[in-house]
């Protein structure tokens, strides 16, 4: 696909179509890098994302019931 530079106030820009955009995934944010001398531009990957997707409440009930004090971590301290 063949597109031109517009000039966006110092700037200079390209629209990039809407059947781009779907097939990338893309939302609002991009990081565009230089690789191999091209241009790259790939959705936003979010720190932990869908860390919980699968997660299930119900196996939190009591999550640190199986946690048992040692005596060893008790004898420092004064209650």
């Amino acid at each position: 696909m063949h597109t031109t530079l517009r000039k966006i106030g110092n700037s200079k820009g390209i629209i990039i179509p809407a059947h781009i955009i779907e097939a990338l995934h893309i939302d609002n944010d991009v990081d565009m890098f230089i690789e191999n001398g091209a241009l790259v531009l790939k959705p936003t990957q979010q720190p932990r994302q869908g860390w919980f997707e699968n997660y299930d409440a119900n196996k939190d009930d009591e999550p640190l019931a199986e946690m048992t004090d040692l005596e060893s971590e008790q004898e420092d301290w004064e209650w």
